[in-house]
């Protein structure tokens, strides 16, 4: 099982940022872009970034 940490973020987002929580155990801040897909992942952290509609359940009612 995957066990990094994913953050939803609206449908309609194309770019979001991330500094790996901040203070003095983050990194850097980056800004990364979904291009046609729904999730992006930190090249940092690892942390995954994920359009809502991605995380719903299959055959789940829009």
């Amino acid at each position: 099982m995957d066990s990094r940490e994913i953050i939803q973020v609206d449908d309609e987002t194309q770019t979001t940022e991330c500094n790996g929580g901040g203070g003095p155990l983050g990194h850097p801040l980056v800004y990364l872009t979904f291009d046609d897909g729904d999730t992006v992942d930190c090249y940092y952290c690892s942390r995954r970034f994920a359009k809502a509609r991605s995380l719903k359940p299959k055959g789940a009612a829009q």
